[in-house]
């Protein structure tokens, strides 16, 4: 964190990667959104085809957001050693894909990413699953 002009303190996003080749990647305001969702910063949109019989989407966005400390979150990780994970929620819609990535060396800051593929989308939730996978945090140099 760093001290912000008003003798608050800024929270700072470290640097991330993703393998984003199936995936077009667009900024909030070249989506047409805003800068933010309910007061969290919308950093960017994702979207992706798949062209089978008939045209099926995933389209998602990235948000920054801090954790509760007083909320268990049931989740899983999205494969050893990864940085993400699947936030595992019962009541979440179905077809919608949540994850968080929590922000290394920052207390509560994470990075999530939802999802809304739509049931049975097979090749779809791959290409989510694979995305998530890739997801890392750059150490600074």
């Amino acid at each position: 964190m760093s001290e912000g002009g008003d003798g608050g303190s800024d929270l700072v996003l470290p640097a991330f990667e993703m393998d984003c080749r199936d995936w077009l990647v667009i900024g909030p305001t070249e989506a047409g959104l805003p800068e933010d969702v309910a007061g969290a910063p919308l950093l960017a949109v994702l979207s992706t085809v798949v062209i089978d019989d008939d045209l099926s989407e995933a389209t998602g966005a990235l948000t920054v957001g801090i954790i509760d400390d007083e909320e268990d979150l049931d989740i899983r990780a999205v494969a050893p050693g990864a940085a993400a994970y699947e936030l595992l929620d019962s009541l979440a819609t179905p077809g919608t894909r949540r994850y968080v990535m929590p922000a290394p060396g920052a207390d509560r800051l994470a990075l999530l990413a939802e999802f809304i593929v739509g049931p049975d989308r097979s090749e779809l939730d791959r290409r989510v699953e694979r995305l998530m996978v890739s997801f890392r945090w750059q150490s600074a140099a």
